[in-house]
């Protein structure tokens, strides 16, 4: 019988092999939910080869406080994910990008907005809650480190530009 893999240790290999094939150029996202498909095929591949445990439990958009506010993503029932994602738009201005709220101020769903959902869920006895991100255009890099004071971004190198990548762990 295969064994139980946690499901945090799931997530966090999941994250690393999305992001070493991101690097390779070998998957594209486009929007936020294209990186949360990947991440969530990415776990299910894990789970199927590594745990005799079903059905797995991984759940996307998945009620957690209230039904009006949705968790990402949701594994066993001890990891909270929630995902950002802000492509680069080659050639458009910046005052023209649709964004990413960093702060609360900016309007909700928020990054800050994440954080403060996922601290919550801490003190309610949520035992690993992590928020992901990928910058493909620097601009919410700097802006994040600049107003909440998160500085432990990854640079990543895709197709010859850089990319940036954050994983905040509660």
């Amino acid at each position: 019988m295969k064994s139980l893999i946690p499901y945090n240790e799931v997530f966090l290999r999941a994250w690393e092999n999305i992001l070493k094939e991101y690097e390779r150029g070998k998957i594209k996202f486009l929007s936020e939910r294209d990186l949360q498909a990947h991440l969530f095929s990415e776990c299910l591949r894990l789970l199927s080869t590594e745990t005799a445990e079903t059905p797995y439990k991984i759940h996307a958009e998945k009620s957690i406080l209230s039904s009006h506010k949705k968790t990402d993503l949701v594994l066993g029932d001890d990891v909270v994910l929630e995902i950002k994602f802000e492509p680069d738009y080659p050639g458009m201005p910046r005052s023209k990008k649709p964004v990413t709220f960093v702060t609360k101020s900016e309007g909700s769903g928020s990054v800050e907005d994440d954080i403060e959902k996922l601290s919550l869920y801490k003190k309610l006895g949520v035992k690993h809650a992590h928020f992901v991100m990928i910058d493909e255009d620097e601009a919410h890099k700097n802006k994040i480190i600049n107003r909440l004071h998160i500085e432990n971004w990854r640079t990543l190198k895709v197709n010859g530009r850089k990319s940036y990548s954050l994983i905040i762990s509660l």
